[in-house]
């Protein structure tokens, strides 16, 4: 009925109950609280930005090969390649359930759409070895412990709000991560990928802090949280954190603020690492990507140890024999006559 209704040039309106918008709140009730918060927090904004205004009240057949084609295309005008592809994930998937749902929809995919090729990714702030030290010298407490939990582990935002005393293993000296935070609902949630889930080493320096937090600055609270929110009763919020605990900061400093969040530690570790040598399955594991290409990525605008001992040699090299002087007898370049 879709194709006979393309090639006549009409097609059929909305059935009352079914719309874009109801497959959205279909969705957000069954999928969403499965989904990590950070897809479920990606989608939302992408739905309130850019999809409901457009096709809320549409009908989800009517949403063929040619509409998202232009929608697309409009949208490339103004983002990059990988935004445009997961707005449309986030409608595809919205439409899958749909269909599921027994709503009709229009069979559509990534391979009918030309998107173009992907554009230039800008390089994301991250922070030094000695910008994370200034940082964390000068913040008090609770802000002082978590961003030192923040360079010292590479945790995610959600993730360092979610920790809980008992993933604190002060014996073995390590930390347990398995839960996210929701920064909407402040709910705890699976972690963004299965990889997220993992155990990972407590460094010397961040036992005695958090051991210090502990003693010092903590108090109990229902859900065992280790940074709890003022009043005790759910985690704090990412964003007061970054505008009242880091931004600040940043500022005295003399230090970027623009895009600049809880991730600025973790991709600050990560480009430290890499730039140590460490081998990339190691940092893959620290890092807990999902996909090996993102850990590559930080490779790629890292320098590592290495490659920067390797070139000081071969500069020192020159130096100590400088190109056109000092030249061994016997290997004086051979020269002839040319030819007129």
């Amino acid at each position: 009925m879709q194709a006979v209704n393309d090639r006549r040039g009409s097609v059929a309106p909305a059935i009352k109950g079914r719309t874009f918008q109801n497959a959205v709140e279909a969705w957000r009730k069954a999928i969403a609280p499965n989904l990590s918060p950070a897809t479920v927090r990606q989608h939302e904004s992408y739905l309130r930005a850019h999809i409901l205004p457009k096709f809320k009240d549409e009908a989800p057949h009517t949403l063929t090969a040619g509409v998202l084609q232009q929608f697309a295309t409009d949208l490339r005008a103004t983002l990059s390649r990988k935004t445009v592809l997961n707005i449309l994930s986030a409608i595809f998937s919205i439409l899958r359930y749909a269909e599921r749902c027994g709503i009709l929809t229009a069979k559509v995919s990534f391979a009918e759409l030309e998107l173009g090729a992907a554009n230039q990714r800008p390089e994301r702030p991250f922070c030094t070895a000695e910008q994370a030290q200034q940082v964390i010298s000068i913040a008090r407490e609770p802000y002082k412990t978590l961003f030192t939990v923040a360079w010292l582990t590479g945790l995610r935002a959600g993730e360092i709000l979610a920790l809980k005393i008992p993933d604190l293993d002060f014996e073995n000296r390590t930390i347990r991560v398995d839960e996210s935070s929701d920064d909407h609902t402040r709910q705890l949630r699976q972690p963004k990928t299965q990889r997220s889930v993992a155990v990972l080493p407590m460094p010397k320096a961040l036992q005695r802090t958090l051991e210090s937090y502990l003693k010092n600055v903590w108090r109990p609270n229902p859900a065992g949280l280790l940074f709890p929110n003022p009043k005790g009763t759910c985690p704090m919020r990412r964003t007061n954190l970054v505008r009242c605990g880091l931004k600040p900061i940043l500022r005295a400093l003399g230090i970027p603020t623009h895009n600049v969040g809880l991730h600025w530690f973790r991709h600050g570790l990560a480009t430290e690492l890499a730039q140590r040598s460490i081998p990339l399955p190691d940092l893959q594991k620290q890092m807990r990507h999902a996909d090996v290409r993102t850990t590559l990525r930080i490779y790629s605008h890292s320098i590592p140890g290495t490659q920067r001992a390797a070139m000081e040699s071969v500069a020192d090299s020159l130096t100590r024999n400088p190109i056109g002087t000092n030249v061994p007898i016997g290997t004086q370049p051979v020269t002839q006559d040319l030819p007129n």
